[in-house]
């Protein structure tokens, strides 16, 4: 095989990889964007970072978030009896971004409540006057015991919110929120550079970028060589 048959082959895989780094990124970059929930057929409710943040970075453990959700049939009149029952947020462990199955993956230590409207939307800081806390769990300082729920800064302990009448039973209405990490910070003050909960992925682009780069420089090198050879 020659040296520029070579030399585009490796370009290629380094191309791919850095596609395929590009695409993660793009999978974490809005957080805002509704998609479709797990199990109930509707938007997931939107957990917002509040300015200022870090974008691309995980939430810090205490920041206060936004979170929301438009008109839906899930919490409107007919099943919440115009919003005269309150909703329940929690913060469980979601790893890898899979929806939980069991009640005991969310922390009754992080519960939140709000009242939806009649048309079941809801808006978590303008209903209650500050954000929903998040946190790096467990958590001692919000009564967490060592062994309870697990969900923090990597992609194999992502955390979810649990929106609906009750935690303990997943078979009343609820949604979920999309997936998110949280950075631990020993006072929780969720100052410690806040986040917009999403991984910390440049790397995944910049690496392979400079690699082309790298190779690019050694064809040339190569060719210049052997150019004086001959």
């Amino acid at each position: 095989m020659s040296l520029r048959h070579a030399a585009r082959r490796v370009a290629a895989s380094v191309a791919a990889t850095a596609a395929a780094g590009a695409l993660v990124a793009l999978a974490f970059a809005s957080p805002a964007g509704a998609t479709t929930a797990p199990d109930e057929g509707l938007e997931v409710a939107t957990a917002q970072a509040q300015t200022p943040y870090t974008a691309g970075a995980p939430f810090d453990s205490g920041q206060k978030i936004d979170v929301s959700l438009g008109a839906n049939t899930v919490f409107d009149g007919s099943v919440y009896s115009n919003n005269a029952s309150a909703i329940k947020i929690v913060e469980c462990a979601a790893p890898n971004g899979v929806v939980p199955t069991l009640p005991s993956a969310c922390d009754g230590n992080t519960i939140g409540t709000d009242f939806p409207n009649s048309d079941g939307s809801f808006d978590y800081l303008n209903d209650n006057g500050s954000g929903y806390p998040v946190y790096y769990l467990p958590d001692s300082r919000i009564g967490d015991s060592p062994s309870g729920p697990k969900c923090g800064n990597t992609l194999a302990t992502e955390c979810i919110l649990y929106i609906g009448n009750s935690q303990l039973d997943f078979t009343q209405p609820h949604v979920w929120s999309q997936p998110f990490l949280v950075n631990p910070d020993p006072t929780d003050s969720g100052i410690v550079n806040p986040g917009d909960g999403t991984p910390e992925v440049p790397m995944a682009i910049i690496l392979p970028v400079a690699a082309m780069g790298l190779l690019g420089s050694v064809v040339v090198v190569r060719r210049r060589r052997a150019a004086r050879s001959a």
